[in-house]
């Protein structure tokens, strides 16, 4: 459908629209809105839309005033249902008008005006559908025209102009001449040449000082030929080639001692070609390669800042492939690998600034695949895994740097599975903890995701840490889905003693909770439910009987009444 076409549709529409009108019924209390909320400074007062299905509405209908912070008016708007439609004014705060224009669909339509405070008219033009549309006149301060323009079809037109001197010197007629601006000291500023209405043929911007600050010319109303930019001491900034206001032929930028920063060439708005940037004042290359349609296309080479070779790319249309190679700043290969339609693949290795092999591992359509290794500074292994379509899932191996496992388990699908063990560096075992993979509920499922669940790798079954001093049993217990459950008990050392024996139910302590000293006499013993203390607190002496007993409820410490009576709450 062409614009023509959809334009005749859209002022139909607006037709539609305004064959509405504002009717009494429709126009609810009036409603005032206020700056602050001791309800003292108006903000704004009109009316809603109301009808019989929507006897009460947020939608701005008929007239509305808005008052400034002082209380003085500064708009009169008309709405229709939250779009403003018909006339709109704007105040100064000397109750004058500042503009004045109409509105339809909330899109500025026909008329505008715009004033002074004194109420001398500045810019008179017409609006059609948003947009500037046929004459527009524009005044000085003192009533005498400035200039004269004429839009059509998204193109403005200069077709008068007069300067700002004390005879207001016509410099355009009938879209043919000159227009030049000035500093306040009278030196020229810029300077623009027209034909037909539209800019054409030299153009150039000064400093107050008078040195070139942008020279260039126009064809048509567009940028055109060579343009250049220049520092305040006269050399050279940037230097472009456009045809038709799009970018074309070389382009250069340079720092203020002259040397490049950055230079390329475009075609039709695109970068094509060889491009390169230089970094600290040019002392060195940061990076070149080509372009193809605005898009990293061929070989790329990358540096650091002091000028050594960083690592070297690939691209094809824009896409990452072949081999990319990183460097140390010695010289000597930090990462190496390839790239295909933009994804990893095939062997990835990393280094050490050494030599020694980092890292290493494969891709598969830029997903980690297979067996992947991690070395220690020695060359020896220090993580081994396993991948599948980039998550891990396998054994996993951890070990010193002397080569002695320090942890083992499993993976599935990136998740901790079964049993997972960890030693010291002796090789003796320091914990077990089994693992399963549940559906938990998302946290935030009554807002967000309504009872979605996800996995997630729980603690769950059997758990054993060892001591560090003697490596015998220290703590055992178990878990269920993440949290403590069941009876745990911590040894001394030795692993035969219990020093602690507790319950829990959902992670929380729940039943006896009992102390022993170093010969298994118990100690003490306190009962709980669900977190909270609950029933006996009893302290035994060394004899085995109690020394001291209190009773809790809930977490409450109760007191005895009297030796017949119960217990009641301190």
């Amino acid at each position: 459908m062409n614009k023509v076409s959809l334009t005749l549709l859209f002022f139909i529409a607006l037709q539609s629209f305004f064959a509405q009108k504002i009717l009494p019924e429709n126009l609810s209390k009036k409603t005032k809105i206020y700056w602050d909320a001791n309800k003292k400074h108006l903000h704004s007062t009109g009316s809603y839309y109301v009808d019989e299905i929507n006897p009460e509405t947020t939608e701005k209908h008929g007239k509305w005033l808005f008052y400034s912070l002082d209380g003085v008016l500064e708009e009169e708007r008309f709405f229709y249902r939250n779009r403003q439609h018909g006339k709109q004014t704007v105040f100064f705060p000397n109750k004058t008008i500042k503009e004045i224009y109409y509105s339809r669909f909330n899109v500025p339509d026909s008329m505008y005006k715009a004033y002074n405070e004194k109420g001398v008219l500045l810019i008179q033009g017409n609006y059609q559908l948003g947009s500037p549309d046929g004459k527009w006149l524009f005044f000085y301060q003192d009533s005498s025209i400035w200039k004269t323009e004429f839009t059509s079809n998204d193109t403005t037109y200069l077709l008068d102009y007069f300067q700002d001197d004390s005879a207001h010197t016509q410099t355009v007629k009938e879209g043919q001449g000159f227009v030049k601006t000035y500093y306040s000291t009278g030196k020229t500023k810029e300077s623009y040449t027209f034909s037909n209405g539209l800019k054409t043929g030299p153009f150039f911007e000064l400093l107050a000082s008078g040195k070139t600050s942008i020279s260039g010319s126009f064809l048509k109303g567009k940028k055109d030929g060579v343009w250049e930019y220049f520092y305040a001491d006269g050399t050279v900034q940037k230097r472009e080639g456009y045809v038709a206001d799009s970018l074309h032929g070389p382009y250069e930028v340079y720092y203020e001692n002259g040397k490049p920063e950055t230079v390329g060439q475009y075609v039709k708005g695109k970068k094509t070609g060889e491009w390169s940037w230089y970094s600290s004042q040019g002392a060195f290359l940061e990076m070149n390669g080509g372009f193809l349609d605005d898009q990293q296309h061929g070989d790329w080479e990358y540096y650091f800042s002091t000028g050594e070779h960083s690592y070297h790319a690939q691209f094809d249309h824009g896409k990452k492939t072949g081999e990319w190679n990183y460097h140390y700043r010695n010289g000597q290969d930090f990462r190496k690998g390839n790239y295909l339609n933009d994804l990893k693949t095939g062997l990835w290795q990393t280094w050490y600034e050494d030599g020694t092999l980092l890292m290493e591992g494969n891709y598969v359509n830029g997903k980690e695949e297979g067996e992947w290794k991690n070395n220690w500074p020695n060359g020896r292994v220090k993580n081994q895994s396993y991948y599948k379509l980039g998550k891990l899932n396998g054994a996993w191996y951890s070990f010193a740097p002397e080569g002695k496992l320090l942890l083992f388990g499993r993976y599935n699908k990136d998740l901790k599975t079964g049993k997972w063990t960890d030693f010291y560096n002796n090789g003796k075992k320091k914990e077990e903890t089994s693992y399963k993979i549940k559906k938990v509920k998302n946290a935030l499922d009554d807002v967000v995701s309504m009872g979605s669940k996800s996995k997630q790798s729980l603690e769950h079954g059997k758990h054993l840490a060892y001591s560090q001093v003697d490596y015998t049993l220290k703590e055992s217990g178990k878990f269920k889905k993440g949290k403590k459950s069941g009876k745990w008990i911590n040894y001394y050392p030795g692993g035969v003693v219990p020093a602690v024996v507790a319950y829990y139910k959902n992670g929380d302590l729940h039943g006896a909770f009992t102390q022993f000293d170093r010969m298994g006499n118990k100690m003490n013993e306190i009962h709980y439910h669900k977190g909270l203390k609950h029933g006996w607190f009893i302290v035994y002496g060394r004899n085995g009987k109690p020394i001291s007993e209190k009773m809790f409820r809930y977490g409450h410490e109760m007191r005895k009444k009297n030796s017949e009576d119960g217990f009641a709450p301190n």
